[in-house]
């Protein structure tokens, strides 16, 4: 059965419920709702108009995505290809994406937003698994992959990738051409709706490329209802939590996911979710359905406010950050909790998160938090295990202030404490994407937190109280100094540096002064002015 067939029969076994519903409802014995009832085929039909309203506003600001190999190699796509075709036979198929007879292999959805830093410009809001590999803006390099974006009015450009981040699966295109300046017919921004309002039940709309239908531009429409928040992309395995730095961890896997009941085909990776009123509310993913799981559900990134908070990173070509806590969390069970703390308090949720470890010098340690401690909320959102600690302290993002609510002690006492994240590392450093920093070259040095990168931590794992060196300009102060990627600065002219804001508020005071380094292993660096 196609995709286009059950979606067309889910649309009418839905349409008989709300019908059904209606009827049973509007026949309840009451003279004034009888009085007052509506036609209850007209609820439904305007039900429909809504849902038609919705996708006109928001079909403009959904566009397709083919990804074409730019160099010729054996086809080796994930995906599989698209009407029935046999990836392996030379079918002598256009590879021109403004051909009409060119079928992409590899596909997918986007969302044209706006650019924070040029309102005459727009960018365009995907998945991450699709453009990896593709072209970076500013590089001169030929890339794997070319990526081309059809847009709903038949129009098609070029892009190239500002910025990508693998750990929420999200990455932001710059259009190319004509096509995304053309002032008399401009590409137009989705609008964002209100994440925070949406509830279980509510109806939901998808808009994206499945199976690359919309190859012509125009997306395909299906809808639902939200079944479920805080979900899983694929199954959390036994020793999963072990694998704290494995390359393919995502912010997702501590369950973060929108789950909705409209099937997402292949394909609809970075469309929309919308609601409505035709707002964006998520971008759908196909992730799962591509590593063989839950094929029947469909999922989406929540446009929530830490989210908007990494789709501003990216739009600005950063690489988002995310927070970092510092400890070994643990799940306790509501008796083993209470046995723990002697029964001085009725705990009453099922699970809670323990302290089992806290590293020395991390921003756990710095904020007073000890080992034994039952942590019961971050910034008043109750955690239940350590998936959600770890999802809300991640959220936070690198830098920001939390607050923790703890319960410590025999005789527990209930305390508030204020800590400064630190910076989750990186596992997978050529997945990110960035073509802007947030600090300039300093010396011909750039730094960053400490566990900013996975491969300039140790093992066993410890928190060093000082910044890791990430990049070295050729020729430069830092370079002749003997300064190396992964080197690790803990004082600047004698003070204390843990982050990268501090290290180069220091920096700036010594103006044009020679500075001198301390370095973890308490070597000292003297770096010259580099007009000296």
């Amino acid at each position: 059965m196609s995709a286009a067939l059950k979606n067309l029969i889910r649309f009418h076994h839905t349409l008989i419920c709300l019908i059904t519903i209606s009827v049973c409802w509007f026949s309840l014995p009451s003279r004034h709702l009888h009085a007052q009832s509506p036609d209850a085929r007209a609820v439904a039909f305007a039900v429909q108009q809504q849902l038609v309203k919705a996708i006109e506003k928001a079909e403009h600001s959904v566009v397709a995505i083919s990804k074409i190999k730019t160099r010729k190699q054996q086809f080796q796509s994930r995906i599989p290809a698209p009407f029935g075709l046999d990836p392996n036979q030379d079918l002598n198929l256009s590879h021109d994406p403004q051909d009409l007879n060119f079928i992409p292999t590899e596909f997918g959805s986007g969302v044209i937003i706006p650019d924070p830093t040029n309102q005459q410009r727009v960018l365009v809001l995907t998945n991450f698994h699709l453009t990896q590999g593709g072209p970076i803006t500013g590089q001169k390099k030929v890339p794997e992959y070319r990526l081309y974006v059809h847009t709903e009015d038949r129009r098609g450009f070029y892009a190239t990738l500002l910025a990508a981040d693998p750990r929420s699966d999200l990455a932001v295109l710059v259009p190319a051409g004509r096509v995304a300046t053309d002032a008399s017919r401009p590409l137009k921004p989705v609008q964002y709706g209100n994440t925070e309002s949406v509830r279980k039940g509510q109806f939901v709309i998808a808009l994206g490329n499945p199976y690359a239908i919309a190859r012509d531009g125009s997306p395909s429409a299906s809808w639902g209802i939200v079944s479920n928040f805080h979900r899983y992309p694929v199954p959390i395995f036994k020793n999963f939590l072990n694998q704290e730095l494995s390359k393919k961890e995502t912010i997702h896997h501590f369950g973060t996911l929108l789950q909705v009941d409209t099937h997402l085909d292949l394909g609809t990776s970075g469309g929309a979710l919308l609601d409505l009123d035709g707002n964006l509310i998520g971008v759908t993913t196909s992730l799962a359905a591509l590593e063989g799981y839950e094929k029947s559900a469909g999922y989406a990134i929540p446009i929530d406010p830490d989210t908007r908070r990494i789709i501003d990173s990216l739009a600005n070509g950063l690489e988002p950050e995310y927070g970092f806590l510092g400890i070994t969390p643990g799940t306790l069970d509501r008796s083993e909790a209470n046995r723990n703390l002697a029964g001085a308090v009725n705990l009453t949720e099922s699970s809670y998160v323990q302290t089992s470890g806290v590293k020395q010098h991390s921003p756990a340690q710095q904020a007073g938090l000890r080992t034994g401690d039952l942590i019961l909320s971050i910034n008043g959102k109750p955690l239940r295990n350590e998936l959600d600690l770890m999802r809300e302290v991640g959220k936070a993002g690198a830098g920001t202030e939390a607050k923790l609510q703890i319960l410590r002690g025999k005789n527990p006492r209930e305390l508030t404490l204020t800590v400064k994240l630190g910076k989750w590392p990186v596992a997978d450093d050529e997945g990110i994407v960035q073509t802007r920093y947030r600090h300039p070259l300093w010396r011909g040095l750039r730094v960053d937190y400490p566990t900013a990168r996975a491969k300039y931590t140790f093992s066993p794992f410890t928190y060093p109280p000082a910044v890791v060196v990430t990049h070295v300009a050729p020729d430069s102060p830092a370079q002749q100094a003997g300064l190396t990627e992964g080197t690790f600065i803990r004082l600047v002219n004698d003070q204390p540096v843990q982050t990268p804001d501090a290290f180069y508020q220091e920096a700036q005071r010594a103006s044009t002064s020679p500075v001198t380094l301390q370095l973890l292993d308490d070597r000292k660096v003297v770096l010259p002015n580099s007009k000296q």
